[in-house]
């Protein structure tokens, strides 16, 4: 593909003048758009044949300014700040846009000055968004968790008093281990067993953790460790009981040699998106990931 930019009169008719000179030619246009700058026509459309489209234009006394290669990828539509990310992706790679507009595939087109660095860029952008979608089928399946919380703190009298029955429960699931729990120390529970909040914690890492694992082996990225010292801050309510306040993840994480660096931290901002339990809470969820490569010091 490529791009032709034109300089055209400003002028009823021009633009059907262009648009027949090039269907006489055969040549398709597939994207662009027109915009009058200090009483001029300034063109950029994208063709199939831009040698083709050129020569037909120029034959009818259209000038032709430039034949450009363009930058062509994909921005998640249902996203929002998309072009904003990906256009200073550009620019901290020193890469100087000169026209951007979108196909008739709903892909971004992009004319630069430094080809081969944007396209540095696409690449690893649509590699963080290589991820299939699920099928139609998959979005609509419905899956189901059975788990059995049985109180074993009653010390005779039940709950007579706050004070006279104890916190101790188990959480079992079938074919599964069991897991001792209580409350928070601070709420007269056994800190020698697992809390609600701790488990909420730690269902948010892991959620994480095993999404950014999938992604990395989607995207060729080995990972060797994974760690995760994750921590969350409860704030006690007077007439509520307490909420969340915040879930801080920081994992520190080992890939390979081989391993693209900047793909791997970046797939984590895809990876806090895709996580279920991230999606299912309402507290705020920050990673704040500490990536090493196996080759550095």
């Amino acid at each position: 593909m490529k791009n032709l930019s034109m300089l055209l009169e400003n002028r009823p008719g021009t633009l059907a003048d262009l648009g027949e000179t090039l269907g006489r030619a055969g040549v398709s246009l597939e994207g662009g758009g027109m915009f009058v700058v200090d009483g001029k026509g300034v063109a950029n459309f994208l063709v199939e044949d831009g040698t083709a489209g050129r020569k037909a234009l120029e034959d009818a006394g259209i000038a032709v300014l430039s034949e450009d290669d363009v930058i062509r990828l994909k921005l998640q539509q249902d996203e929002p700040g998309q072009l904003g990310k990906l256009l200073r992706r550009m620019a901290e790679a020193g890469v100087n846009v000169l026209t951007q507009y979108s196909d008739h595939n709903h892909e971004l087109v992009l004319v630069v000055e430094q080809l081969q660095k944007a396209q540095n860029v696409s690449d690893r952008w649509m590699a963080e968004r290589s991820v299939a979608k699920p099928s139609v089928a998959a979005k609509i399946r419905t899956h189901h968790y059975a788990v059995q919380i049985t109180w074993t703190g009653n010390t005779g009298s039940g709950t007579a008093r706050y004070a006279s029955y104890e916190r101790e429960h188990t959480i079992s699931a079938p074919d599964k281990a069991q897991i001792s729990g209580s409350s928070d120390p601070a709420f007269r529970g056994d800190r020698s067993r697992y809390n609600p909040e701790e488990l909420l914690v730690a269902s948010a890492s892991a959620c994480h953790m095993l999404t950014y694992l999938h992604l990395c082996a989607v995207n060729k990225i080995v990972v060797l460790s994974y760690e995760d010292s994750c921590t969350g801050e409860m704030r006690e309510n007077a007439d509520s009981g307490g909420t969340f306040e915040r879930i801080d993840l920081q994992p520190e994480i080992m890939i390979s040699s081989c391993s693209d660096l900047k793909l791997a931290e970046a797939l984590h901002e895809q990876a806090h998106q895709h996580c279920i339990i991230a999606n299912s809470l309402r507290v705020p969820i920050s990673i704040h990931p500490k990536m090493q490569r196996q080759d550095s010091e």
